[in-house]
């Protein structure tokens, strides 16, 4: 089984802030090396037609992609060459129809933050991927963001195979996911919610419920696992791999997605308020606070604390001591 990682899609301009990239070779080496001890073949796609690469692919793997960083203002900026081509779009999702699968990895803030356009293959498969970040307001103003993290015990794990000898997983700042209705898709981890809120930059919204992070889906004959952010499964300066149970939770999700595994597996009636769309959910609209009206102070406290501490920018290693 041949496992293709892409790097067709900016995920070497990582390295243009003078952190690793984000590529089979370095963050993703050891993702790279448990698929290996999983029995598959690892390659990674750096350039030619993504059609040919995945007619020899059972796993497309997608380490965040991005566009090129501007060193001076710390942020990212939209690169046509490296966005998701209609056409690309199509063949990962016919992969998909005839049973390929996929794994793949947002950023924090989203699509906004990255300057890339994932959020339009995700949404092609029934998800919304969100501009917002969850961020842990205990932590946040003593711990560097680029180190900052929060951790979900199994009760925020809502699949049974996804929390199959799981007691803790530790997460770093990553965007949260809005499932839309009819899509096969189920939370494979929710936020813990309360004081780890999920603020959006574009809506300029704070939440503080319990939000998907990681989702896991059906699409025709294929199979996939899509995360808010990379760090869960990295190695490297930032990487959570080794940390809590992260790798026992990477084995799970190989796991399922080589299977025929159903995906809702076990999933008791208690859990269901979990898997229901945010927006359906009761009560959330007591749990969000909106830049207007009464609420416009505290979503602006929470905007600037993000601004000073760096957590809207694009860090760069020459400009942080980390």
């Amino acid at each position: 089984m041949l496992a293709l990682f892409d790097e067709t899609h900016g995920q070497n301009h990582w390295s243009q802030t003078g952190f690793s990239s984000r590529q089979m070779h370095t963050n993703f080496a050891g993702l790279a090396k448990q698929l290996a001890a999983s029995g598959f073949a690892c390659e990674s796609h750096a350039s030619g037609l993504l059609q040919a690469a995945l007619a020899q692919a059972h796993l497309l793997v997608i380490p965040t992609p991005t566009g090129t960083y501007h060193a001076r203002r710390q942020c990212w900026r939209a690169n046509p060459s490296t966005l998701f081509t209609p056409e690309e779009i199509g063949h990962i999702l016919r992969f998909l129809e005839h049973g390929g699968r996929l794994l793949a990895f947002a950023y924090r803030f989203g699509d906004s933050f990255t300057c890339s356009n994932l959020g339009q293959l995700y949404a092609a498969l029934g998800i919304l991927l969100n501009d917002d970040a969850v961020v842990d307001l205990q932590r946040l103003r003593t711990t560097h963001p680029l180190k900052s993290l929060f951790e979900t015990g199994r009760e925020s794990l809502v699949l049974p195979w996804g929390a199959d000898t799981i007691k803790r997983v530790q997460w770093r700042y990553l965007a949260t996911f809005s499932i839309l209705p009819c899509a096969v898709v189920l939370p494979l981890a929710t936020s813990p919610g309360v004081t780890c809120i999920s603020f959006n930059r574009t809506h300029r919204r704070i939440s503080f419920q319990s939000l998907p992070i990681a989702v896991a889906g059906l699409f025709g004959q294929g199979r996939f696992a899509l995360f808010g952010g990379p760090h869960v499964f990295e190695t490297g300066a930032f990487g959570l791999l080794d940390q809590a149970d992260n790798g026992r939770f990477l084995a799970n999700v190989i796991g399922w997605l080589r299977s025929e595994n159903p995906l809702h597996a076990g999933v008791s009636p208690g859990a269901q308020l979990h898997l229901m769309p945010a927006w359906c959910t009761p009560g959330q609209e007591f749990c969000q606070l909106h830049a207007d009206g009464t609420a416009d102070a505290a979503v602006k406290f929470v905007e600037r604390l993000l601004q000073e501490t760096g957590t809207l920018k694009a860090l760069s290693r020459a400009r942080c001591a980390v």
